[in-house]
C-alpha cells in the first residue's frame, strides 16, 4: 500500500513510465541499480533522471521524491555500495588484530582486496563491473563532486588499511604506507576490471566470480611494500628537502656524524 506522499509522487508523473506495484524497498533498490547500469554506461553527464526512471520502470517523479537531484542520486549509487563493503573490510581487519596470530602484510592486503563477488550476491551482484569503472572515475576525477565521494564513502577504510600496514610493518612511514596503499589500489581496479583487456593482452579469460587472480595480487602488492622498507625509498618531499641543504652544509653532518 502506497503512502501519501508516494501517492503523489505518482500522481505528478505525468507522461513518465508507470510504477510498478512494488513494496518501498523494491522500488529504491530498482532505482539504484538502473542508476547504476544508466551511470556505469553513459557516465554521469550523458544520463538523465528521465533514463533511469525508464531503466527502472517507474515514474520520473517517483526518482525525484526520492532523490530530488541527479548528483544526490548518484552519491547514492556509491553510498549503498560503499557502507557493504566498508562494513565487510572493517569488520575482517577487527578479526584480525583481536586473534592471537601475528597479523601480516599478505593479511592486511587480504582484506584490502576482498573481491566484490564474496561481498555481492545475486541480483546485487549484476552491476558489479559497472561499479568499478564508476568507483575507477571517481578515484581519478579531480572535480568537486568525485573529490566529496571519495572523502566520505572511501577514504575512512583506507585510512584504517594504511593504518593497518603501518601496524604490521613497524619499518614503514606513514608516508610510505600511504603510496603502498595507492599504487595496490591502481592495481586492484585492473584486477576488479571485467572489460576484457587482461585476456587480450594475454592473460587468462575472467569471469565475475573468478578470484585466483587475487592471489597474485596480494604477493605482488606485498613485495612492493616489502621493497618500499627494505630500501628506504625516499619520496619526492623528502629528496627536495635534502636538496635544498647546501652541499657544505652536508659535508659538515657527515664529517661530525664520523
Amino acid at each position: 500500500m502506497k503512502t501519501p506522499r508516494e501517492k503523489k509522487a505518482s500522481a505528478h508523473a505525468g507522461n513518465g513510465a508507470q510504477e510498478p506495484d512494488r513494496a518501498p524497498g523494491t522500488r529504491l533498490s530498482a532505482i539504484l541499480n538502473a542508476a547504476e547500469r544508466v551511470f556505469g554506461e553513459h557516465g554521469y553527464a550523458g544520463a538523465s533522471m528521465r533514463n533511469i526512471a525508464d531503466e527502472a520502470g517507474v515514474a520520473q517523479a517517483l526518482v525525484h521524491y526520492h532523490y530530488a537531484t541527479k548528483d544526490k542520486l548518484y552519491e547514492a549509487v556509491f553510498e549503498r555500495r560503499s557502507s557493504a563493503i566498508n562494513q565487510h573490510r572493517g569488520k575482517l581487519l577487527d578479526d584480525l588484530f583481536a586473534s592471537e596470530r601475528t597479523a601480516t602484510v599478505e593479511d592486511v592486503l587480504t582484506i584490502a582486496f576482498t573481491p566484490l563477488s564474496e561481498i555481492f550476491h545475486g541480483e546485487d551482484a549484476v552491476n558489479l563491473a559497472l561499479y568499478v569503472q564508476l568507483v575507477a572515475s571517481v578515484s581519478l576525477g579531480s572535480d568537486e563532486r568525485s573529490r566529496r565521494i571519495r572523502e566520505t564513502y572511501y577514504d575512512p577504510i583506507a585510512e584504517r588499511i594504511i593504518d593497518a600496514l603501518h601496524t604490521v610493518m613497524p619499518g614503514i612511514s606513514r608516508e610510505h604506507a600511504t603510496w603502498a596503499y595507492l599504487f595496490s589500489v591502481g592495481a586492484r581496479q585492473q584486477a576488479h576490471a571485467l572489460n576484457g583487456r587482461a585476456a587480450r593482452l594475454g592473460a587468462s579469460a575472467r569471469t565475475s566470480t573468478s578470484t585466483a587472480h587475487y592471489e597474485q595480487l596480494v604477493r605482488f602488492a606485498a613485495a612492493g611494500v616489502r621493497a618500499l622498507v627494505e630500501h628506504s625509498v625516499e619520496s619526492p618531499p623528502e629528496r627536495a628537502a635534502k636538496a635544498a641543504v647546501p652541499k657544505r652544509s652536508r659535508r659538515a653532518e657527515q664529517v661530525r656524524s664520523e
